[in-house]
């Protein structure tokens, strides 16, 4: 079906749809009323008829009855009985019923044997025995004679002792029936029924067929036309059901609203052909006002707002008009004010990055040359935490109007929130860029009014040069962040773009990235450096070392890698892998009957996690490893980071049975204090201080009281860095206890190490 574009087609068809609804909702209430009221007028037409009935059989039985009495009253009648004169008995009755018109009269003897009927003497025939009978409400019985239904009246004969009875009947026939069709107007039908079987049937109707018994339905179907009908039971004496149906036909009842229906569709085409007419010209009414607005509507559309929505009218139409016309100019205002906020930062109303990219794409295309400058803000975070967004806001607007008013000679000014503030310098070499930033700098760095303070704020800049160092506006934007992140308050807040720097910030954003992944791609692997027993000689622990070969940087220096875990929070995934490489050893070195002690670090991350003690407890009951096989090495700066919750976690550690140690003793800040109150067993003193030992008297003090200190405090001193002879001989002469480094054992893998370990032993066997 075509779609209607028009509306004017739209509002005829609509208008014309709904009268046509309407007349077909008059037609359905007219004919269902109709219906219904010929429906009333047929029941009450078959209650009639089945009044009728009744009447008439009770008519019937009263003549039976007087017919009866007048018979067995007769002295000759009465003798012939006496007598037993059987000819003239049945002379009698068949006189009696032709006079009275019954259709069968019967003679029982005082036993209720059939001796005579009103055909002849029959002796007692057993195939006239009544078969069914039930009395009549009106008089009368109904009775089942020889399959056949029948209307009985009886009668007592006496001279004067009980002779006899008489019996006189009339059928319930197609005369009867005929009668009743006359009399009613209905159709009529006496039914006889011996359980589900009919065996008679009369009826005023020639196509008619009986219902079955349990069938109660009010409307019939025969011979294709539609019949009320009703039932009305005669007679109901198991096994046998007589019963008579009157039908009254519909059509009859119906053919008094013809007329009516008639002159209904006469009215409703008059009514169809008015409301065309009146459609057509109120559609075209409105239609051509909705045109024009249409019409302005499509060039505000195009964006054109010029156009005016103006019609001189009153109504509904009109107010549209003037509603267009609004929309027209407020759309107007928004777009202007959507594309400034487009290009604009809503905060500080200067340019926002879109725009700034914008310009430097339109310079690098232009083939100009200049400077990009970002101005940014070194203490941002904390400045919100400790004054709140709003203060910090009001700030950033009072330092955006200031650098308006200083800078003339910046092409453009833009703002980026969480960034800092871009000066576009065009045509401008880049000490001259260094100059003017500096500059911009004095005019943001100063002292502005806090809600409970005035502060000066810190500000750096990040510089780069067009086109040299960059060809695309994205490159530009990346690498003056880039800039920037190398600047640090002082003499250096400004920082210049470097491309080495660029190699290294690329290579530091490839690790962060993969780091999470070497555990995947089984990158990771693990090491262990003997510790020296500098009494005995013998080797009794071990710490074990991560290292990553990196898919296609190679081997990432531990010093480059953990320090980025601990910054994006991957290093609890190396953690967990280390400590799962750890226990495994553990159990083949227990399962070759090696008893020896590993040491592996733990992170800060690692000491403030709570679940970490109930890691480690899985990671022994799982590998069934012995806890005091384990030793855990935090450094000192991460004790000291969350000293109370650390020793939370060292002491639910130490309650496992793990050693625990102190490492990089002497880079941090700990007080004596602090020490005392963590339940550790070892210190480790810090590289730095051995390293030089033998040639520093410095570090030898410092050693030679930190193995003091740690002896007077229970604790096994373990020094790190032992790069030659001296230094050892020097510690074991001074009392430290485990010595460790590169002089001794370079870290080994694991193979490597059980074969070291090997000859090492034999060593100490043989002695010196």
């Amino acid at each position: 079906m075509p779609k209607i574009k028009r509306l004017r087609t739209r509002l005829m068809l609509v208008l014309i749809a709904l009268l046509a609804a309407v007349l077909i909702a008059v037609f359905a209430a007219v004919l269902n009323t109709t219906g219904n009221s010929a429906e009333r007028q047929a029941h009450q037409q078959l209650q009639v008829g089945a009044n009728v009935l009744e009447r008439l059989l009770a008519l019937r039985a009263r003549e039976l009855a007087n017919a009866a009495e007048i018979l067995v009253a007769d002295f000759g009648f009465r003798d012939a009985v006496a007598s037993g004169d059987m000819p003239t008995l049945a002379s009698a009755l068949r006189n009696q019923a032709a006079r009275i018109g019954a259709d069968q009269a019967l003679f029982l003897d005082t036993e209720g044997r059939v001796r005579v009927t009103s055909q002849g003497v029959v002796d007692g025939a057993d195939d006239l025995d009544l078969q069914a009978m039930q009395p009549l409400p009106q008089g009368g019985m109904l009775a089942v004679l020889g399959g056949q239904p029948y209307l009985l009246v009886e009668a007592l004969v006496h001279a004067p002792r009980l002779l006899g009875q008489v019996v006189l009947a009339f059928a319930l026939d197609a005369e009867l029936a005929a009668d009743m069709r006359t009399l009613t107007g209905l159709e009529v039908s006496f039914i006889t029924r011996q359980l589900d079987q009919v065996v008679d049937q009369v009826a005023t109707l020639d196509d008619f067929a009986p219902a079955s018994e349990a069938d109660s339905e009010a409307m019939r179907v025969l011979a294709g036309e539609h019949y009320l009908t009703t039932r009305l039971v005669l007679l109901t004496e198991p096994p046998w059901t007589v019963y008579t149906e009157l039908l009254s036909p519909l059509r009859e009842a119906l053919a008094i609203f013809d007329v009516l229906k008639r002159e209904l569709w006469l009215i409703a085409v008059l009514a169809l052909v008015i409301s065309f007419i009146a459609a057509a010209l109120l559609a075209g009414s409105l239609s051509r006002p909705v045109s024009e607005l249409a019409a302005v509507a499509r060039r505000i559309g195009s964006g054109d707002y010029r156009a005016q929505a103006s019609l001189q009218r009153s109504d509904e139409l009109g107010l549209l008009a003037q509603s267009i016309d609004q929309m027209r100019s407020g759309i107007a205002q928004r777009e202007q004010q959507i594309q400034h906020n487009a290009l604009h930062d809503p905060l500080t109303g200067l340019a926002n990055l879109t725009r700034l990219h914008g310009r430097l794409d339109e310079s690098l295309q232009a083939r100009q040359q200049g400077v990009l400058v970002l101005l940014a803000l070194a203490e941002l975070d904390a400045i919100i935490r400790v004054h709140g967004q709003t203060a910090f806001e009001q700030a950033i607007i009072d330092l955006a109007n200031n650098l308006q008013q200083g800078e003339a000679r910046s092409e453009l000014i833009a703002y980026q929130p969480g960034e800092g503030f871009f000066l576009l310098l065009e045509q401008e070499s880049l000490a001259q860029a260094a100059v003017h930033a500096d500059r911009a700098l004095d005019l943001l760095s100063i002292e502005l009014r806090m809600p409970d303070s005035k502060q000066r704020l810190t500000w750096l800049a990040g510089l780069v040069l067009w086109p040299q160092q960059g060809n695309s506006g994205d490159e530009l934007l990346r690498r003056v962040r880039m800039a920037v992140s190398s600047a640090r308050p002082g003499a250096e807040r400004l920082a210049v773009y470097q491309s080495e720097r660029d190699q290294a910030y690329q290579r530091r954003m490839q690790l962060i990235r993969d780091l999470p992944h070497a555990v995947r791609l089984d990158e990771l692997t693990a090491v262990f450096q003997p510790k020296l027993c500098l009494t005995s000689g013998k080797v009794l622990a071990v710490e074990a070392l991560m290292r990553w070969r990196h898919g296609r940087l190679g081997p990432i220096a531990p010093d480059e890698f953990i320090g980025l875990a601990e910054e994006t929070g991957s290093i609890g995934l190396l953690t967990a892998w280390m400590l799962d490489a750890v226990m495994a050893q553990l159990q083949c070195w227990q399962a070759e009957g090696r008893d020896i002690e590993v040491a592996m670090n733990v992170s800060t991350r690692d000491l403030e996690n709570a679940d970490f003690p109930g890691r480690v407890r899985d990671a022994l009951e799982s590998y069934r490893v012995a806890p005091h096989c384990l030793s855990l090495e935090v450094t000192e700066s991460a004790l000291m980071r969350d000293p109370e919750g650390s020793i939370v976690n060292l002491r639910r550690l130490r309650e496992l049975g793990v050693s625990l140690a102190v490492d990089d003793y002497g880079t941090g800040y700990s007080s004596l204090a602090t020490l005392k109150s963590l339940p550790v067993q070892i210190l480790k003193i810090d590289k730095s201080f051995v390293l030089n030992l033998a040639q520093s008297a410095d570090d030898a003090v410092i050693v030679r009281s930190t193995i003091e200190l740690a002896h007077n405090m229970k604790l096994q001193v373990v020094a790190e860095g032992i790069e030659d002879v001296a230094s050892l001989n020097w510690l074991r002469e001074h009392g430290c206890d485990i010595g460790q480094g590169y002089f001794i054992s370079r870290p080994l893998p694991a193979t490597e190490l059980t074969e070291w370990l090997q000859a090492r032993e034999a060593i100490v066997t043989q002695g010196p």
